[in-house]
């Protein structure tokens, strides 16, 4: 740790120093000259004041608008805007409901102050996962569901403000900023309860009521100390819960030998949301920007605690950078980034019989914990640019990465990884009217931790916008990226004493595509009509071995070759036009269509229910709009807007979450502007 310290501040002594020479003027090349007073102009202040009335109609499931309150509603919304020099202040609101409005309010006074306060507040309709007992003639139900019948929700609000205060006449700045973010609402649960592998097992659905907080507050300050400007930070963040923060159930005796060897019977906590805080404190440093050679160097440290179960984390942070613009056409950037992380967590917990506390004296429910990862990345990069004519630039980086890992062996995780990447990118100028920009990486990564971590991947990335006319201009952009993996690994407990953990390699690789296209298209057919035109296309694909352990003998079934893949289209279609001067008129309609599905091959796995069936997903979801403005006398305006949204589940899987659902939106809104 100390090398790195050494490093980034002999790199910023360094750079400072030749920056200074660099820019250092001769005496007179800055003579006194006369300065006027700028006199302010004197602005009138803006207002306007909105209200009106939200009309709603649903049919089916909620989840056909994700994110609106599907209730009526009254809405108002303003704005006022006042500039008198020293003073400027702004405030924006918009309360569409109770459960959405947001609200922006900015004041500073010359350049001393600084205020900024906002609040965004939204309602997010939750999807219920239905549970379906597939063998109902057993007399002992796989599926226990607590909540039939009950829709969910959680309104989420963020709200931010920013405080700053300059020394005057000095450049010396003190700030703060602050954030709290609110969800509450109730949500599904979904558990396995019962006896785990032992015997019977219960897929359960209940609901859990959700009320946690999220704040994050910082201070700091920076200065200009000479060539070199320095800035201080300190940040604290809290997680904190209300709500349910842990769920009790009723479990049954596990083990056989005796019966309850394992677990006695009794009523046990599960699934507990854990209460967060962590610290961190960061120095900034960089030289000049003005000169050819500027150098940056940042630290932080982080300390992270689990207030439930008393893990701790620690994190120390450094990078630097250093670029050296050689001429106007050539310039390179170097920098590295080290990242310590120390991982401290108890050795074990307890979790005692809720109707039997007793039982745990003997500290026989002891759950013994693997020592966590503690690890040290290590990234280098090296990169140019180069501009060839006025009209082509190129660019090229190459970075390096190494990871060394403690305890890894534990996790079955190798205790060293490292991964080289090259990146080569264009912006090719062919006229005013047609540019083109091209990009490519490469991977290549050793020794990689995850099965999703890939050993090759390449990615390629090409964009180009066309403006041949004033009324016409469009964009094209594509992305794909292709990765591959020579073995999995999947990781199973022996059925037998010692009970052993054994790591097996699949039979085959794995590989993943990723494309993604853009396109989009503004026309203005006639000087009062703007239509925009846009495509949107993803695809993922991925082939790979899926592990299962069902064979008594406690061997690994292999299903290969499994072919999973997502793929979504999006059209839409935006008009706007000004039928007369105190009158607007827009429309429009979106459509998207996804779909997701994964294959396998076992005949086990088809029947007598295939298990594709759970997963397999494809559906259509269809927004229409309408809406005009009109200008009144007197500063009034009159504003409607018609929404009509549409949810179809295509593929009608009774065991997905998606079910069909239609919703009208209608908002008249009366404006007045002073």
């Amino acid at each position: 740790m100390k090398r790195i310290i050494c490093a980034l501040m002999c790199i910023v002594s360094i750079s400072s120093s030749l920056a200074v020479a660099a820019e250092q003027p001769a005496p007179e090349a800055f003579p006194e000259a006369e300065h006027e007073e700028y006199i302010f102009p004197l602005l009138k202040p803006e207002a306007k004041l909105s209200g009106g009335y939200r009309y709603v109609r649903l049919n089916g499931s909620a989840g056909v608008d994700e994110y609106e309150y599907l209730h009526d509603s009254l809405t108002i919304g303003g704005e006022v805007r006042a500039f008198s020099f020293p003073h400027r202040f702004d405030l924006d609101f918009d309360v569409r409901n109770k459960k959405d409005y947001f609200g922006d309010m900015s004041y500073a006074y010359k350049d001393i102050l600084l205020f900024r306060g906002i609040n965004r507040t939204l309602y997010h309709n939750l999807v219920t996962i239905p549970l379906i007992d597939l063998n109902p003639a057993t007399a002992d139900p796989s599926v226990n569901v607590r909540d039939a019948g009950k829709d969910y929700g959680v309104d989420t609000g963020i709200s931010n403000a920013f405080l700053r205060i300059k020394a005057p006449d000095f450049p010396l700045h003190f700030y703060a900023d602050g954030t709290i973010v609110k969800k509450d609402g109730d949500q599904q649960q979904r558990d396995l309860i019962g006896s785990g592998w032992f015997n019977n097992v219960v897929r359960t659905s209940q609901k859990r009521d959700v009320d946690n907080k999220t704040t994050t507050l910082m201070v700091g300050a920076n200065s200009h100390l000479g060539p070199v400007e320095v800035a201080y930070e300190h940040s604290e963040r809290k997680f904190s819960v209300n709500g349910d923060n842990v769920l009790y159930d009723s479990y049954s005796n596990a083990g056989f030998i005796p019966v309850g060897s394992t677990r006695l019977s009794g009523l046990y906590p599960h699934n507990l949301l854990p209460e967060l805080k962590s610290t961190s404190d960061t120095i900034k440093l960089h030289t000049s920007y003005t000169g050819a050679v500027v150098a940056s160097a940042t630290m932080t440290k982080m300390d992270k605690e689990n207030r439930d179960s008393g893990a701790q984390a620690d994190y120390v942070i450094g990078s630097g950078e250093l670029s050296w613009i050689a001429s106007r056409d050539l310039a390179f950037f170097f920098k590295y980034r080290q990242k310590e992380t120390r991982m401290d967590t108890p050795n074990e917990v307890e979790f005692a019989d809720l109707c039997n506390p007793s039982l745990n004296t003997g500290n026989n429910y002891r759950c013994l914990i693997k020592e966590s990862v503690s690890s040290i990345v290590r990234t280098y990069s090296a990169s140019g640019r180069y501009r060839l004519t006025p009209g082509i630039t190129f660019r090229g980086e190459y970075g390096h990465e190494t990871i060394t890992r403690e305890a890894a062996d534990e996790w079955f995780m190798p205790s060293s990884s490292q991964m080289n990447a090259v990146s080569l990118s264009s912006d090719i100028r062919f006229s005013k009217s047609l540019k083109m920009k091209l990009n490519y990486v490469y991977k290549n990564i050793q020794n990689p931790a995850w099965n999703t971590q890939p050993d090759q991947a390449h990615e390629g990335n090409v964009s180009l916008t066309w403006t041949p006319a004033p009324w016409l201009s469009a964009l094209a952009s594509y992305r794909s990226t292709s990765e591959r993996r020579d073995n999995l690994q999947f990781v199973y407990e022996q059925p037998v004493a010692p009970f052993d953990e054994v790591l097996v390699d699949s039979p085959d690789n794995r590989k993943a595509r990723r494309d993604r296209f853009l396109g989009s298209v503004n026309i203005l057919p006639m000087k009062n009509l703007t239509a925009t035109l846009s495509f949107f296309y993803l695809h993922n694909k991925w082939t790979e071995d899926l592990a299962y352990n069902d064979d008594p003998a406690g061997n690994l079934f292999f299903d290969t070759g499994v072919v999973s893949q997502d793929t979504v289209r999006n059209v839409s279609i935006d008009l706007q036009y000004l039928m007369t001067k105190h009158t607007t008129l827009s429309a429009g309609v979106s459509t998207t269509e996804s779909k997701g599905k994964f294959h396998p091959q076992s005949p086990d796995l088809l029947v007598p229910v295939s298990v594709a069936s759970f997963s397999e997903l494809e559906m259509r979801e269809t927004i229409y709009t309408v809406g005009s403005e009109i200008d009144l006398k007197g500063g009034f305006s009159l504003g409607m807007n018609y929404k009509y949204a549409v949810l179809k589940d295509i593929a009608d899987n009774p065991y997905d979450d998606i079910k069909d659902g239609e919703a009208h939106i209608i908002v008249v809104m009366l404006t007045k502007r002073w």
